[in-house]
């Protein structure tokens, strides 16, 4: 499946100790998905969004991200 140039790439439903798996995720990919600036999220993160230091990297989950919108959490 392609999107303007660009591959999508589905990730298969998979259960890791009773959750469903999710991958982490950068902070430009979540950028992408609410079609906002990387400012915008580092701007969300300060403010309590959830997010997780693997490695060297900050790394988010979309899911927890969400709950967090939904709780009105994002200004």
């Amino acid at each position: 499946m392609s999107f303007d140039g660009a591959q999508v790439i589905v990730f298969p439903a998979r259960k890791r100790g009773g959750e469903r798996w999710e991958p982490w995720v950068t902070e430009s990919v979540v950028a992408r998905h609410y079609n906002v600036s990387t400012r915008t999220v580092r701007r969300w993160r300060e403010a309590g969004m959830p997010s997780r230091i693997l490695g060297s990297s900050r790394r988010f989950r979309l899911s927890e991200i969400e709950a967090w919108h939904d709780k009105g959490e994002a200004s």
